[in-house]
């Protein structure tokens, strides 16, 4: 049986290994899909608090909180997704990210958006 163990663990370490390199990719592709999840929520708030005003003003809010609110949003969490997603270490690294993505597909099946 430690034999079994110390095999899995010893794959695991080398397909963590592997993943390493793309962490940063990795983490963005996690946040965008939780960002992608949400935006519309998001939007359809804002839609509310500027229904009513000039065209100009809606489409910059539009705008400054799609392109640079989300997107900035999306730079400044990867690395910290990153980081979580390394807080077992590498070995660990393809258990984590997997984890990670049900649990994304377990959210955008609460949400319907599966």
């Amino acid at each position: 049986m430690e034999s079994f163990v110390a095999w899995m663990e010893s794959g695991l370490y080398r397909l963590g290994q592997w993943l390493s390199p793309y962490l940063g990719d990795i983490a963005l592709v996690f946040v965008v899909c939780i960002i992608g999840l949400y935006a519309g929520d998001v939007i359809k708030t804002i839609k509310r608090i500027v229904a009513g005003k000039h065209f100009l003003l809606r489409t910059l809010v539009f705008v400054l909180v799609s392109a640079f609110g989300l997107g900035l949003l999306t730079l400044w969490v990867s690395p910290l997704m990153a980081k979580a997603l390394m807080l077992f270490g590498t070995t660990y690294l393809p258990v984590t990210a997997l984890v990670a993505f049900l649990l994304v597909g377990v959210l955008a099946d609460r949400k319907s958006q599966l």
